[in-house]
């Protein structure tokens, strides 16, 4: 009996194991759960409608539950009808033995479905507000994969429902300014502790043309927010609209270029937040990779002209490691490679550390400029293309505001410029320096050997002084100004010899000031041409707004040297007085006993007049002066002549105009032969015969002329004159007088 009872339970025990083996493996086919399951479907969203064919029932034996595959399913939803491929249900195990319906959860399966099915789908158990801004993110594309949905006991869906799978040929859209396409992707959907998140790893994809292969894109929301988190691939062309969308998803300023354009290779992490009505928040993003190249056209900067006139507002870059952050709070670039701003390709480096709330820019780094012509016209310096040199740099600054240069060091062979510590105003005139060092040189002749330096006063000491811009400046009104406002000292200056650019050279330059709130109010200079010739020039204050500029010199060529239309000057002891105001300078300039030659503009006239013997004298010898006297004013660039006669023994010359300077010279007047001129001033108690002469022809005395154009192109012309204006005969009998008082004297 008792053998019985165990084989009884034996096989019992066998065919039970049997049929968990078939229930788990292969299925019973049964119509038991399909109404109730239809109806339940109906009852757990009244918008959802669940057809299929038949079912097959299986136990899962891990979990003991139950699960359902039911067979060609199809899923309506508000209307919308869904193709899937698997809709398997598990169950409670206790529903195989009783009339409740306790389903655990339910995996829906898609396969080749339109994206846009996703949105249906989860307007189930989302909320309409985001499952509506879902179906705007998802444009076109296929969709596979497969959704795990959890019940409650109480037959309600859980919030830990997920969703894995796989979009193919995808448009993906966050806003109309950023969009994905061609997407091909691994795409993850759940919801965790009241945070619903989704994530996307692409296996193939496109931002605007670029790869965006590898990348990686995943969001979180909540009740309050969603927080983006991404990692982009990029690779391939780039040009100016794709940057510019970007970049205002980005708040990146491209305010100050009008192209871009390149191929670039970069991995670039983006993370912010959007708030409920989608604005973009606590934006951070974080560049990393390579420019293989990158042309940036900007609008046209005289500041980097002035320095480099071979650049035309054009910047590439080519085989460049670039390395950029940027926080709600700081932004940083490190960039490393060449770059291309004249003729060739240079090696640089370059680090910028940006302060937002503070606005303040750290700039420090090297560029080799050895393919680039560099012009420092204050200190007659220029580098030609193909010198090797290089410049090395440490700046902060605070835009439109203020500019601290920490060191720059420009090294060319023998030339050397280093900057230590000079505070800069926003129209970077000096507000306060520490040391400046200075060699360079033209040719193989030294022209610049001096430091600057200032601790309780300024200092400025050196061998060698190139003054050939400060010449030629001197007779204009400069309103670039050196120092600001803010800058006080008292200034100190020797140098051993001072270069003119003739060969007038100043030995034992001394010079003593004091600026006040940035300009000179006094100022006191000596220099010897030789033994006993001197230069002497001064500065001193008339009024709050007037001052008064002097300079004797025993030598007038390195002044008129700067007057580009007249060449081969030789002589002449010169005096200059200026009233300097800030709007305008009135000046009175004499010149004695002084040689002209080379002059195109006056040989050209003297030639026009007819007055062929004085033109061969100017191209030969020399045409001499015994005075020189101009009235004129300074604004700007304009140079205006108000009244200038020049007398000598061959020709003498009244004559007013402007000079524009770099651009025109226009002048006009009257030239007079010094014979004819003798003889009518010797007459003039006869009016009538000056005005009208005794003889046919005698009234035609000189000519008028007028000159006008570029310096070096200047057009001339003459009209012949029958009787002199009472304003050349008056400056000239008053001249003639006043020399004959000195020579008696």
């Amino acid at each position: 009996m008792t053998k019985f009872i165990f084989r009884f339970f034996w096989l019992i025990a066998i065919i039970l194991i049997f049929l968990i083996i078939f229930l788990t493996y292969f299925g019973l086919e049964t119509n038991r759960f399909d109404s109730l399951i239809k109806d339940k479907a109906s009852k757990i969203n009244q918008n959802v409608k669940l057809d299929f064919d038949k079912i097959k029932i299986y136990i899962d034996i891990k979990k003991l539950n139950i699960l359902v595959k039911i067979q060609k399913p199809k899923v309506i939803i508000k209307n919308n009808q869904v193709d899937i491929s698997k809709l398997d249900l598990s169950l409670a195990l206790k529903s195989f033995y009783n009339s409740d319906f306790l389903l655990k959860r339910a995996d829906i399966a898609f396969k080749n479905n339109d994206i846009k099915d996703i949105a249906k789908v989860t307007s189930i158990f989302i909320p309409r507000i985001i499952n509506k801004e879902i179906n705007k993110i998802f444009k076109e594309g296929k969709l596979e994969g497969e959704f795990v949905i959890p019940f409650l006991p109480n037959g309600k869906i859980s919030k830990n429902y997920k969703f894995n799978g796989k979009i193919i040929g995808m448009s993906f859209n966050i806003k109309n300014e950023f969009m994905i396409s061609n997407l091909t992707t691994k795409i993850s959907f759940f919801e965790k502790i009241e945070e619903k998140i989704l994530n996307i790893e692409v296996e193939n994809g496109k931002l605007y043309g670029v790869d965006l292969n590898k990348s990686v894109l995943n969001i979180k929301k909540n009740k309050n927010f969603t927080k983006v988190e991404s990692l982009f691939f990029t690779k391939g062309k780039i040009d100016f609209e794709k940057i510019k969308k970007i970049s205002t998803l980005l708040n990146l300023p491209i305010d100050n270029f009008k192209d871009i354009h390149g191929i670039v290779d970069l991995n670039t992490k983006v993370n912010f937040r959007l708030n409920k009505n989608y604005k973009i928040n606590n934006l951070k993003y974080e560049t990393k990779g390579n420019i293989n190249y990158l042309e940036i056209l900007s609008y046209k900067n005289d500041l980097i002209k002035n320095y480099l006139p071979k650049h035309k507002s054009k910047t590439i870059f080519k085989d460049t490691n670039i390395k950029f952050k940027k926080s709600h709070k700081n932004q940083s670039m490190e960039l490393e490679g060449l770059i291309k701003i004249s003729d060739n390709f240079d090696v640089f480096s370059f680090k910028e550390n940006y302060n937002l709330s503070k606005k303040k820019f750290s700039l420090n780094g090297k560029v080799d400029l050895t393919n680039s012509e560099v012009v420092l016209s204050k200190i007659n310096y220029k580098k030609k293309s193909g010198e090797k040199s290089k410049l090395l740099f440490d700046i902060n600054f605070i835009l439109n505001k203020i500019y601290r240069v920490n060191s720059l060091k420009f090294v060319s062979d023998k030339n050397n410029i280093n900057l230590f510590d000079i505070k800069l105003n926003k129209k970077f005139e000096v507000e306060d320096l520490k040391k400046i060092e200075v060699k360079t040189f033209l040719g193989e002749n030294k022209n610049n050997d001096f430091k600057v330096e200032k601790i309780n006063k300024l200092n400025i000491l050196g061998k060698v002084f190139d003054a050939q811009p400060i010449l030629n400046d001197l007779f204009t009104q400069n309103n670039n100004k050196i120092f600001s406002k803010n800058f006080t000292s008292d200034i100190k200056v020797n140098f051993d010899k001072t270069i003119t650019g003739t060969d007038d050279d100043i030995s034992n330059f001394a010079m003593v000031a004091f600026i006040k709130n940035g300009s000179y109010e006094k100022l006191s200079l000596k220099g010897n041409f030789s033994s006993n010739e001197i230069i002497e020039m001064s500065i001193y204050q008339v009024d709050n707004s007037k001052k008064t500029l002097q300079i004797i010199s025993d030598r007038a060529r390195p002044f008129v040297k700067s007057f580009k239309f007249i060449d081969g000057f030789e002589g002449g002891k010169l005096e200059y007085e200026s009233i300097i105001s800030k709007e305008i300078s009135n000046s009175i300039l004499k010149i004695n006993d002084f040689k002209i030659s080379k002059v195109p503009a006056l040989a050209k006239l003297l030639t026009l007049a007819s007055l062929q013997g004085i033109a061969d004298t100017l191209n030969g010898e020399g045409i001499r002066f015994d005075l020189f006297e101009m009235k004129s004013n300074t604004k700007g660039k304009i140079f205006n002549v108000e009244d200038a006669l020049a007398m000598g023994p061959a020709v003498s010359i009244l004559l007013d105009g402007y000079v524009d300077k770099g651009k025109t010279v226009s002048l006009r007047g009257t030239l007079v032969p010094a014979t004819k001129l003798n003889a009518l001033i010797a007459k003039i108690p006869i009016v009538g015969n000056i005005l009208v002469g005794k003889k046919s022809g005698e009234g035609v005395v000189g000519v008028s002329f007028k000159m006008k154009g570029p310096p070096k192109d200047i057009k001339t012309t003459v009209n012949p004159i029958k009787t002199l204006t009472p304003r050349f005969i008056i400056r000239a009998v008053e001249k003639m007088k006043n020399k004959n008082k000195d020579i008696t004297k």
